[in-house]
């Protein structure tokens, strides 16, 4: 079986970034600046961006395109005893698609409410039995992009979707900053309070959002650097990187501008853009519009993420098993919908709870935070530490002084501050 390839560069930097361009670029990017501080989150999320998150991304990139298969067997290629390795940071993916797709469902839902003219109340919509529905719908959305493959599938919508997503987030950028009191969020966003920086809950918050905003670690790049055949990884990379931090940028100048304007928190979580943000856009002239255009650009965003996770237990069964395309997705889609129904059935009438705390949001700290944390891990110290360093250097090129700088990030620097943040997220330190 032939493997499938991009059908272009072009094409290959749409799909990563849209798997890096998800909902924590302009949902929850914007409220973790909003609880460390406004503009001073800034400077320490940049630093964490291009010292960690870039050279991690690189180095799934190389591993990838070098050996020319996805996680699983890409593992087992590094040497057999890490296969089980592979298969942990594939099943934690799993298991963190299996939680996105309930939040992808109601940015869903609520497009579609928007655009009908009919949005509800977010206590009313998850107290009823429209969130299985949604959950269900936005599945097979994800479910039909994998089946028809990288090109056919992953590479056609992302040509579409990031284009359209970026346009989106134009307008509604132009039309927030043109509110009354719009420069005092401006101003809250973007001037740095320098004395927040020496607190190490704020660096610890910018580089979780990191990891969470650049989808590394999760054997995404890894996977999508496999159907590459030749290019500058070190210049796509940083394209990749770039563009996400735009895009959350703007996201931000599009958030804070509105929550000054109508004396809304800007910390206000996850209530901003299932809460708050819908009784702005119902209170605006042309609300609806506005309110169909921000879920349905979320909805974009959340598209091209979760495609991308499917992606990675899908390609590990067919590298590993022979499966067909087809076949596999299926597989593994019926897998992760039992794995989700808990989470999507948590926000519904059934309410589904263990230990008085909704199984979604269990979810989202044991998978979505320490399983997100865990997996970089894997991937630093396995790809870090045990990949051949001259074929590494090949693929990514460069001087021999930035070389073994670059070793030292990705054996030292990441794993240490990976295994600091996983230590104090499960102590309960707080990071956001």
């Amino acid at each position: 079986m032939s493997r499938e390839r991009w059908s272009t560069g072009l094409g290959f930097i749409l799909a990563s970034i849209g798997s890096a361009v998800g909902i924590g670029n302009i949902w929850r990017f914007p409220y973790i600046v909003g609880t460390n501080g406004g503009g001073a989150f800034l400077i320490p999320y940049l630093i964490s961006v291009f010292l960690f998150g870039l050279p991690l991304m690189m180095l799934e990139l190389a591993v990838g395109r070098h050996l020319q298969t996805s996680v699983g067997p890409a593992f087992r290629a590094i040497g057999q005893r890490f296969f089980f390795a592979g298969i942990v940071l594939v099943v934690i993916v799993s298991l963190i698609l299996s939680y996105y797709l309930v939040v992808s469902s109601w940015v869903l839902a609520y497009s579609l409410f928007f655009a009908l003219q009919r949005p509800v109340d977010f206590d009313a919509f998850t107290g009823s039995y429209y969130p299985l529905v949604f959950f269900l719908l936005s599945g097979l959305i994800v479910f039909a992009t994998v089946r028809s493959g990288v090109r056919e599938g992953i590479e056609r919508i992302s040509r579409v979707v990031i284009p359209l997503l970026l346009l989106i987030l134009l307008l509604l950028v132009v039309f927030s900053l043109a509110q009354p009191g719009a420069a005092e969020g401006v101003a809250f966003y973007l001037t740095p309070d320098f004395s927040l920086l020496g607190d190490p809950l704020v660096w610890a918050a910018a580089f979780g959002q990191a990891f969470f905003s650049l989808s590394v670690g999760m054997g995404i790049l890894l996977t999508y650097g496999s159907y590459l055949e030749r290019a500058n990884l070190f210049r796509n990379a940083t394209i990749i990187a770039v563009s996400d931090i735009a895009i959350a940028i703007l996201a931000g100048l599009m958030i804070f501008p509105l929550v000054f304007a109508f004396n809304v928190d800007p910390a206000a979580g996850v209530n901003l853009a299932f809460v708050t943000l819908p009784s702005v856009f119902l209170s605006m002239q042309f609300g609806s519009v506005l309110g169909t255009l921000f879920f349905a650009m979320l909805f974009l965003a959340a598209l091209t993420s979760a495609v991308s996770m499917l992606e990675v237990p899908v390609a590990t069964v067919i590298d590993s098993y022979g499966y067909p395309r087809k076949r596999a997705t299926l597989l593994v889609f019926g897998v992760i919908v039992l794995l989700g129904l808990p989470s999507a059935l948590s926000y519904t009438g059934l309410r589904l709870e263990l230990f008085g705390t909704p199984l979604f949001d269990l979810s989202d700290y044991v998978f979505g935070t320490l399983g997100l944390i865990f997996s970089g891990l894997i991937v630093s110290i396995v790809a870090g530490w045990f990949v051949d360093p001259e074929w590494l250097f090949a693929e990514l090129g460069g001087t021999p002084r930035l070389q073994r700088a670059y070793l030292l990030l990705v054996r030292y620097c990441i794993p240490v501050v990976l295994f600091i943040t996983l230590v104090a997220r499960i102590l309960g330190i707080p990071a956001g």
